[in-house]
């Protein structure tokens, strides 16, 4: 080949000459049958191309014909000819120019496509698609190395990725089976590299230890250091790096190992890629980075590179080994395209068979060899791609240098070794080039995947002694200490089972009566707790179930139906397991009383009864987040039963899901199997069917079921569970069947034509969405081991509580009902001695008149009226109360409302209101007056108002049970005068335009609503915590259009009770008239301690006046000493000003408070 370089220019011109005289005499546009006849003794090629970009490479197409035509072994009597095409630049119309030359070369009789250049994908295709054999030269798309697709494409430029194949060879011929990755951001295709050594070595069960990423490189100080903080989190961890990047970033991170002294002692390799093709005139400046930057400062010494560089292994393209060859790689590239192909249908003609056969020809080219012009041989896989021929360049002596030490002047990179392909195996061999000249390892020796002992010495035992003495000393130590720790256990446990802590004294245990009922059984929750309040000391009424004042608790009896009972030391285990199971979903066991020989369970006392009782009230409405809220509190209390000693339930079901006042769900009625064993319960036969309801097959075939039952059939209960919560018509719905026949069928499923028996999921009233339809369907599976556990179950409901927030209502409303009793109890204790001294008729007159009016009555004076400026007042009526009427009797009809009036007389008595009077159905009801209370008139008339339509959804009328009262109510704030009239039964009457607006509040209001003047409405804003919806603007008779709201809430109260203790003293104080500030705080807090100042209010006035405490002071009113409060300018009187002190105040009659608050009028 030496004619190759000396002719390669004006190769280049002939083929642009020849291309052109192509072009003019347009061959594409002859006949079919000149081309049919010059197929007879020549094979046209096309040949696919840029010409702008490769006139140096194209070369090699014309000396390729001219090679293959003199030589008379390759396509004896034929001619082998070429046809180009400049498809231009591929920003242009290059997608359609080559499209439309390979389907015209086609026509003319092309047997193959050479090319084209960069992308190929739509030409492979295209040529796929006709079965036309195409070689690329210079096509890296990886897309065509599928040959599902492209199944008659070929290229001799090897993918990018094929240096993974020799990469893993390189570490398995030196059993490096552990090592790391670092790749950088550029070349381009280093992560695919990458990502096919990480595939190669896992199929290997190679341990890649890092993989670790170097963004675009810079030789900056921050790049730098990015290196560093490499070689930190992986040097102790790894001992053979493999690094896939520019040379530039590999010498600086192979001078990054050294400057830890990593590479002097021969441990550390770093196995480097580089795409460029080795140069042996470059040899040694390959080492340093200046050569690659011209900008950074040529150093004094280059020692400290040619050091690390003993610690190198580069694997680069093999360079050219025929020295007369210096053209571009791709032009040689391209002679080998042809002349594979040209042996491929030289084979094919030889064996008589059909060159246009795709197929067949690319068969002689896949999985074979061929001796490259570049001097050695390069194989092409299945795929259709060149493996490409890769060296293998170290640190070697240069030859006749006549040294083994390794001395750094007389050493270069030199290449050592290359791959042999084989088509039996997927990774090439690593081979010496000469057996005589093996890599210089800087130790002598390649280095370790692994130090022997481990990286951190974990595989290396220390020196040994007498094993006898290591084992038998250490051992009997820990098996002194294990039984010394096992004895102190078992002896508190059984101090703890003989201490009784479960034990309760019946001695301070006091049973509530509150009387019996008749028939318990037919009453809900809600009407049994209601009138357990209202007929408490009735002896023919009771709770509905035992309770007892226990410690100050109020907590829940129950009588365990034996005739004598002995406790054993299991049954001790099973009341100190009892004990000790405390989850806020679960009932909390207090205790148990074993006295006169019958045994009675303590439990929490849960107000609101149970499950089963609140699904039966259908004035209850369940909406999603109530439901939602009660299964989240069922499963987490069955998670918390099934992983506990407790193991499972064994009869879940609605009644034995009991609510506490806050609406918390929580399980009972477990454990304790072999105290509640042989016991005789009364109605025993019906409450075993109703046990059998909600029991799994499998254990109602069981004849010896273990008491505690098991996990899966708590998970079959609580799908029975979730239907009743949904449907609300019982565990199983609307059935025609009877509880026998229900439990028959599922016990024995093959009664039945259908198979299994179970809830009807199909019925109109049911709207159940998918997921819990989906979680029903597979709790109830007739094998136990194919339902889901309730970890899953809860997963599977997931959905069901998305959106679920703490409910903090009923919170509120015990903060209310403690305060409200603490108040009752303080009013009673202190007038005790008058109550002892009045008579029946003071008692009379004082619930007919106020207090104040009556004593003024008593004592024979005067009673003016008396002119209020702002008050609230309540009117009520019952919806359809006329209806009512009419088809009831006026004995029914007095009884349904002493009911309802008793029922409201007992609910106002919380309340800081008066009742006015009572007009058929009518309810008036005011607050402010004749005792004023500031603006908290407003906000007592509120929740009045919020607490009887809670009460009145609960009331039933004797004579019809099924229907319930509705109300409406009406409400509004206001000046009003107020007086006594009449002598003989006088009355205390209100009078003025705000009792008609509040009775047209009433009147224009909905059904169990509440509806509220804007005068109100800005009262109920100042007070805060009370939720008003507008309702816009209504037309009221006399008044025209108001702007009026709905109340619908109140969130819990922000007051303290210390603060609301102070306001009411207070506001008694200052409603006398108008004092000074300084008087104020000097009568309620500590004069001594000067160090208070008053903050802002939480009202629209704020306080005037404040005191230094530090630099920060309210506003710029600030004084010695608080002044004299004259008439403030534009201040509403009846606003109350709640301030805050900022340091800690100690009240001269209490303990110290921190921050505490008072309140003044205006």
């Amino acid at each position: 080949m030496p004619r190759f370089y000396a002719s390669t220019a004006a190769l280049s011109c002939i083929f642009v000459l020849l291309g052109c005289q192509w072009s003019s005499s347009n061959p594409l546009a002859s006949g079919a049958a000149a081309s049919t006849r010059r197929l007879l003794d020549t094979i046209n090629i096309g040949f696919l191309a840029e010409y702008s970009q490769m006139r140096v490479t194209l070369g090699g197409l014309p000396l390729a014909i001219e090679d293959v035509n003199k030589n008379p072994y390759l396509l004896p009597g034929k001619k082998l000819a070429f046809k180009p095409v400049d498809i231009g630049h591929k920003m242009s119309a290059y997608r359609v120019k080559p499209l439309r030359a390979m389907t015209q070369m086609r026509e003319s009789g092309v047997t193959a496509f050479i090319g084209p250049d960069e992308s190929c994908t739509t030409e492979a295709l295209l040529a796929s698609a006709w079965n036309t054999p195409m070689l690329s030269f210079k096509c890296s798309d990886s897309i065509v190395s599928n040959k599902s697709t492209f199944h008659t494409f070929a290229r001799t430029l090897a993918p990018a990725s094929k240096v993974s194949k020799s990469i893993i060879s390189l570490l398995n011929a030196f059993h490096w089976n552990k090592f790391a990755i670092v790749v950088s951001s550029k070349p381009i295709w280093g992560l695919d590299v990458a990502r096919a050594i990480q595939e190669l070595a896992e199929a290997r069960n190679f341990t890649i230890s890092h993989f670790k990423h170097i963004s675009d490189y810079i030789p900056t100080t921050k790049t730098l250091s990015q290196i560093d903080k490499i070689i930190e989190e992986t040097y102790s961890t790894t001992r053979i790096y493999v690094f896939i990047g520019e040379h530039i970033a590999m010498v600086d991170f192979v001078r990054g190992l050294q400057n830890r002294r990593l590479l002097e002692s021969g441990d550390y390799i770093v196995v480097s890629v580089d795409d460029e093709i080795y140069d042996s005139n470059r040899r040694v400046n390959i080492m340093e980075r200046n050569y690659l930057d011209p900008y950074i400062r040529k150093e004094k010494s280059k020692s400290l590179d040619k050091i690390s560089f003993r610690s190198v292994v580069k694997i680069s393209m093999t360079y050219p080994q025929n020295p007369h060859i210096r053209v571009p790689i791709y032009g040689l590239h391209l002679y080998d395209s042809v002349m594979i192909y040209v042996r491929a249908i030289s084979e094919v003609l030889k064996q008589g068979g059909d060159i246009y056969d795709g197929n067949l020809v690319m068969s002689h080219i896949f999985n074979r060899s061929y001796h490259s012009i570049q001097g050695f041989d390069v194989y092409i896989d299945s795929n259709g791609d060149a493996e490409g021929n890769y060296t293998v360049i170290t640190l070697q002596n240069d030859v006749g240098s006549g040294t083994s030490g390794g001395s750094l002047a007389k050493m270069s990179m030199q290449p050592v070794g290359f791959f042999a392909y084989n088509k039996h195996s997927l990774i090439p061999e690593f081979r010496y080039i000469k057996s005589d000249r093996p890599i210089q390892w800087l130790n002598g020796r390649p280095p370790l995947a692994e130090p022997l002992c481990g990286f951190h010495g974990e595989l290396c035992p220390r020196k040994k002694l007498d094993w006898r003495y290591l084992v038998t000393g250490p051992l009997s130590a820990l098996v002194v200490v294990v039984a010394i720790a096992l004895l102190i256990k078992h002896y508190r446990y059984e101090q703890t089972l003989a201490g009784l802590l479960w034990k309760v004294d019946m001695k301070e245990v006091t049973v509530i009566n509150l009387g019996e009922y008749n028939n318990p059984s037919n009453k809900n929750i809600f009407q049994i707790c209601r009138q357990s309040i209202l007929v408490v000391g009735e002896p023919n009424k009771r709770s509905f179930t035992n309770i007892a004042l226990f410690r100050g608790n109020i907590v829940a009896m129950k009588k365990i139906h034996k005739k004598s009972v002995d406790i054993t030391r299991s049954i001790r285990k099973e009341l100190k397991l009892m004990r000790e199971v405390r989850h806020e979903n679960i009932i909390n066991f207090i205790g148990a009383s074993t006295d006169h020989g019958s045994v009675i369970i303590f439990t929490t006392y849960c107000a609101r009864g149970s499950l089963e009782d609140v699904l039966a009230n259908e004035d209850l409405h369940l909406d999603h987040m109530f439901v939602s809220s009660l299964v989240s509190d069922i499963l987490k209390g069955m998670i918390y039963l099934h992983d506990s000693e407790i193991i499972s339930h064994g009869n879940l079901r609605s009644s034995n899901c009991l609510i506490d006042s806050r609406w918390v769900c929580q399980i009972s009625d477990f454990g304790l199997h072999e105290l509640n064993a042989g016991q005789e319960e009364p109605n025993k036969s019906e409450l075993e069917l109703k046990r059998a309801l909600c029991m799994a097959p499998e254990l109602l075939r069981d004849a010896y079921r273990p008491a505690r039952g098991s996990q899966k059939g708590d998970v079959y209960s609580f799908g029975i569970l979730l239907y009743e919560m949904i449907g609300r018509k019982g565990p199983w719905g609307d059935t025609a069947y009877s509880k026998e026949e229900i439990i028959q069928f599922v016990k024995c499923p093959e009664l039945l034509q259908h198979g299994v028996f179970r809830p009807a999921l199909t019925h109109t009233h049911l709207d159940i969405p998918d997921y819990i339809r989906k979680c029903l369907c597979q709790c109830w599976d007739e094998d136990p081991e194919a339902r889901p556990d309730i970890r899953l179950v809860r997963m599977h409901l997931k959905e069901l509580q998305a959106g679920l927030k703490p409910n903090i209502f009923d919170n509120m409303l015990s903060i209310m009902e403690k305060y409200a009793y603490n108040l009752e109890g303080l009013v009673q204790e202190r007038t005790n001695l008058l109550y002892e001294e009045k008579k029946k008729t003071d008692m009379l007159l004082y619930q007919m008149l106020p207090r104040p009016v009556a004593e003024l009555l008593k004592r024979g004076d005067p009673v003016e009226a008396e002119c209020f400026e702002c008050v609230t007042i309540l009117f009520s009526d019952i919806v359809g109360f006329t209806e009512l009427c009419t088809t009831s009797t006026p004995f029914e009809v007095v009884e349904m409302l002493n009911d309802w009036y008793t029922c409201c007389d007992s609910i106002i008595s919380n309340y800081d209101v008066y009742k006015v009077e009572t007009i058929g159905d009518a309810y008036m009801v005011v607050s402010g007056l004749p005792l004023q209370n500031g603006n908290r008139h407003a906000g007592e008339i509120a929740s009045l108002a919020l607490h009887l339509l809670e009460t009145v959804g609960n009331l039933k009328i004797r004579h019809k049970p099924t229907e319930t009262v509705q109300l409406r109510i009406g409400v509004h704030s206001g000046p009003c005068a107020a007086g006594v009239v009449g002598q003989k039964m006088p009355r205390y009457c209100l009078f003025g335009d705000t009792v008609n607006t509040a009775s047209r509040m009433e009147s224009t209001g909905d059904s169990m609503k509440i509806h509220i003047s804007e005068a109100t409405y800005q009262l109920l804003q100042l007070i805060g915590s009370y939720v008003c919806i507008e309702r816009g603007l209504t037309s009221i008779k006399g008044k025209g259009d108001m702007r009026t709201y709905w109340l619908t809430n109140r969130h819990q109260s922000e007051l303290t009770p210390d603060l609301i203790s102070t306001v009411d003293t207070l506001d008694s104080y200052c409603s006398a008239g108008r004092e000074s500030m300084e008087h104020i705080l000097h009568q309620y807090c500590n004069p001594a301690q000067n160090n208070y100042r008053l903050g802002s209010c939480k009202c629209d006035t704020k306080c005037l006046y404040s005191r230094r405490s530090d630099d920060n002071v309210t506003n710029s009113h600030v004084t010695s000493e608080f002044p004299k409060i004259s008439e403030p300018t534009q201040v509403n009187c009846n606003q109350l000003c709640i301030c805050r002190l900022n340091s800690s105040q100690v009240f001269s009659n209490r303990s110290p408070r921190s921050a505490p608050s008072i309140t003044f009028r205006l």
